[in-house]
């Protein structure tokens, strides 16, 4: 028995933390395979001496979709995996599945069954034919279960074990005790294309986070290198004000931390919704759709669109919220070691290979 994992950016070497400790505790043989899909030293080799591990192989070649899953498929043949685990909805994901489903490998898909509902998303379509493919399919809440088990196209088994960023928060969280700026302050994190390609969108973004800095609260902006070239194409990065404070992109400990101690949150990001939520931070997703449904639902979350005065309203309401006892959707720390038994106990035949979803015609 020999497992690989499979990532290639910057949130999987995150979310598979404590996957990754979970092996090591229980003594299971596994490699860790990147993608090689980011390769700047800060979105790769930083956050790897963050999370305190290192890949055991990686892609030596530029990256592209095609050249990652033939070297998958000799890497696993190589080093003769019997499992393959994928984190999300990023290519390095789709690449990993697909290429263990052409060499007969059963796949685990962690975060399975997050939907948008926008097809013309790239994750979308990721985490649509992951789930399709993978014999294990690990669902962060019930939400995200059900769903599963409504799609007649799932025919591996869904479990509900919680979300591994919780216990990336659990074990690091006494590092986020230095809070930034002394004064109250949104944290802003941007960086998916439907912003970055459209000027019109990001014009609207420099303006609102203007008003925000001017009007309400100081803005602590690490600006992605995408969202920084878009900056510059479009000669914006003059017109932000200077009580914007712009900085380097942060380290996943250091967002933690800035996160934690921040008075609202605004992003595009997946993840950042789930964080904020775990930290009892309110957020506003500038985005018109999310796969993080009962962030919205419990009221912790909001979708904003590229609206200017909705979005300063939804600030405005943010920071006047005052109940944050949001239900524990994401589950209880120890959600890498309950993945990797179920992994482990699968492997060993003590859980059914397959299931047979529920059918319905209302998803």
């Amino acid at each position: 028995m020999k497992i690989a994992i499979v990532q290639g950016t910057r949130p999987e070497i995150i979310k598979n933390y404590s996957i990754v400790k979970a092996f090591q505790n229980q003594n299971v043989p596994f490699l860790v395979l990147h993608t090689n899909q980011h390769v700047e030293s800060n979105m790769k080799d930083e956050i790897y001496d963050d999370m305190g591990y290192k890949p055991d192989d990686v892609l030596n070649k530029e990256y592209s979709l095609g050249t990652a899953i033939d070297w998958l498929q000799k890497s696993y043949k190589r080093h003769n995996i019997s499992h393959v685990i994928v984190n999300g909805d990023t290519a390095a994901s789709l690449a990993g599945a697909l290429a263990a489903q052409y060499s007969d490998i059963p796949v685990s898909h962690i975060e399975a069954g997050l939907r948008s509902r926008d097809i013309y998303m790239l994750e979308e379509r990721n985490r649509i034919m992951v789930d399709a493919i993978a014999s294990l399919l690990f669902a962060y809440t019930d939400f995200e279960q059900e769903l599963l088990r409504a799609t007649p196209d799932i025919r591996g088994r869904v479990l509900v074990e919680g979300n591994t960023t919780i216990d990336v928060i659990a074990d690091f969280e006494h590092k986020f005790t230095q809070k930034p700026l002394s004064s109250d302050y949104i944290f802003v994190t941007l960086h998916r294309r439907e912003l970055t390609d459209s000027e019109e969108r990001m014009r609207c973004v420099v303006d609102t986070l203007n008003e925000i800095s001017n009007t309400i609260c100081d803005v602590i902006f690490p600006v992605h290198p995408r969202t920084m070239d878009a900056l510059s194409r479009y000669k914006l990065i003059h017109k932000l004000k200077s009580s914007i404070h712009i900085v380097e992109p942060l380290t996943p400990l250091e967002a933690l931390g800035y996160q934690k101690h921040a008075t609202a949150i605004l992003t595009d990001s997946g993840c950042i919704q789930e964080e904020a939520y775990i930290l009892n931070i309110p957020c506003i997703t500038l985005r018109d759709n999310t796969e993080r449904h009962l962030t919205i639902s419990h009221g912790a979350n909001r979708l904003s669109g590229f609206n200017q005065r909705k979005i300063i309203t939804l600030v405005h309401r943010a920071l006047n919220q005052k109940n944050r006892n949001w239900p524990l959707i994401y589950g209880k720390p120890g959600v890498g070691e309950r993945i990797v038994q179920n992994i482990t106990d699968y492997m060993l035949g003590d859980i059914e290979k397959t299931i047979t979803p529920l059918r319905s015609n209302c998803l």
